[in-house]
This record gives structure tokens, C-alpha cells and sequence, in this order.
């Protein structure tokens, strides 16, 4: 039943599942059963709405690990385009209609424009408890960042919640959307925000070569604005709304411990310097 390893992530491995139609994505013995509920039921939810995801087929227990089955989608992420295209020096052309980053947004605002309902997370509060207590905040920094939080405009649309570009599977040139534990009912610029953050401030590996790091610190401006441009075009929302939400964005990545030390820094630097002159 269980077949070779074919993934693996920071909670959870994802194997080949008795045909080569369906994958078991099976959760560290540590992941709550609630979590793996809420994946479950969030994951339904966006495919009965026809939204561009993997269908979900079963929750399964494999000695002692809770698991989901999910429908095989074949493909490579968006994270592992976005290297190649690096790697060859591919200049982003802004006009392009069918650029990645264009794909990208629309696949957002699908999400957003959902009337989705089951979904019994409430953003903020959410947002607060993935946080933790990361080391490089004081108690009154994060304290603040929660003040923050608290301010920022109240909507009640469907939202994804972990917009890593390594949640997106491209098949056949189709984007979709894996990953819904965190989805939650709130404002969409946060899903938004949390794709310009790793735009803006990635730093690339250390081993990355010194053309390609050149390439890409020339062409990143330019990426972050293909992709605000179609998502306010699409959306109506405007790119202050998506700003508003970066230091939320960027302390959940903060959170994540999956950040080069740089990153992180780069990422403190911003959310200090936003809550200190505002």
C-alpha cells in the first residue's frame, strides 16, 4: 500500500499510495489529529468548489502516523520553476500574459472570490497562535505585532493561509493549490503579502552562483510588480492593503524556522522599523 517517498515536508512525508493515482501525505506522530482534520476538511471544501486543488479521498492512520489520501498530481512546483528559470537568467517580461507570477494571482483571487463554507478558522487569531514566541522578538515587539494585527481591516473572505510557491503544483501548464491546513476566513491580502514578503527579502542559498544572485537582485523588483499589478487588477485590492499586511506575513515566516538566518534579519529589520516610526 505504501510506495516510495515522492515528498517531504516540515510536518508531514508524502508517499506513493497503492496505484499511481493517489498519494498518503502521513503527518509527523506529533501533528495533532485536529490539524489533520482541519487539512482534511479545508481540502474538500476548495475542491467541491471547483477550485484547483487535489481531491481528497480518506483520512487514514499508518502505524500510529494519521494520514490523508489525496489524488496524485503530477508535476513540479512553482518553487522549483521559479530556480530553473533563475539558473538560466530568464529576464521576467512584464507584458507576458501568461507569466507564472500573473498565473500566480489569478489562482489567488480564485480562492478569494470563493463563498466558502465549514471553515471554522478565524484568521487573526490563527495567525497569533502559528506565531509562537519566536527568540528574536521581545515580549513587548511581539505584543505590539498582535496590537497590529488587531488593527488592520476585517473581511470575511476564504483564504489559503501558507502561499509558499512550494504549495504550488504546475501540471500541463495548470496551477494547483495544495496545502490548506492553515486556510481560514479572513482578509486576502495576507495570502498577498505573504507571496511579495518572499519576493522582496529571499535570500538565495549561499552556493547559489554569483550571476544568477546578480540576475536576481536586478530582476525582483520587477517580479514583485507582475505579480501586485495582476492580483490588484484581478482583485480590486490595492497595493497598500497588501503592504498593510507584511509584518503579520513576515513574522508567521519568521515562525516557520524554515528561514536562512539572513532572511530572518531581513524580515526583523522591516517589522522593527515599521513599528517604530508608525
Amino acid at each position: 500500500m505504501l510506495g516510495k517517498r515522492i515528498g517531504l515536508g516540515s510536518s508531514c512525508e508524502v508517499y506513493e499510495w497503492m496505484d499511481s493515482n493517489k498519494v498518503v501525505k502521513l503527518f509527523h506522530a506529533d501533528t495533532p489529529a485536529g490539524a489533520v482534520q482541519r487539512e482534511y476538511r479545508n481540502c474538500s471544501i476548495a475542491w467541491e468548489h471547483g477550485l484547483s486543488t487535489a481531491r481528497t479521498f480518506e483520512q487514514v492512520s499508518w502505524e500510529g502516523r494519521h494520514g490523508i489520501i489525496f489524488e496524485k498530481i503530477e508535476g513540479e512546483t512553482l518553487l522549483h520553476r521559479i530556480f530553473e528559470q533563475l539558473y538560466a537568467l530568464r529576464t521576467f517580461d512584464f507584458n507576458e500574459p501568461n507569466n507564472d507570477l500573473r498565473k500566480l494571482a489569478a489562482v489567488l483571487n480564485d480562492i478569494h472570490q470563493i463563498k466558502a463554507t465549514g471553515i471554522a478558522t478565524e484568521q487573526i487569531k490563527h495567525l497569533k497562535s502559528i506565531m509562537g514566541h519566536p527568540a528574536v522578538f521581545t515580549d513587548d515587539e511581539l505584543c505590539a505585532i498582535h496590537t497590529y494585527m488587531d488593527q488592520l481591516p476585517v473581511k470575511q473572505q476564504f483564504c489559503h493561509g501558507d502561499t509558499n510557491p512550494g504549495n504550488v503544483i504546475i501540471k500541463n501548464n495548470k496551477m494547483y493549490m495544495v496545502d490548506w491546513m492553515h486556510a481560514s476566513i479572513g482578509n486576502p491580502a495576507a495570502d498577498v503579502a505573504e507571496v511579495c514578503i518572499m519576493i522582496e527579502f529571499a535570500v538565495l542559498p549561499p552556493e547559489t552562483p554569483a550571476a544568477v544572485k546578480d540576475f536576481f537582485e536586478t530582476s525582483r523588483q520587477v517580479a514583485l510588480n507582475i505579480f501586485i499589478d495582476e492580483y490588484c487588477k484581478l482583485s480590486g485590492v490595492s497595493e497598500d492593503e497588501i503592504r498593510a499586511w507584511y509584518i503579520p506575513a513576515a513574522a508567521r515566516s519568521i515562525s516557520s524556522g524554515a528561514l536562512a538566518e539572513e532572511q530572518v534579519a531581513k524580515l526583523v529589520s522591516m517589522i522593527r522599523n515599521v513599528l517604530y516610526t508608525s
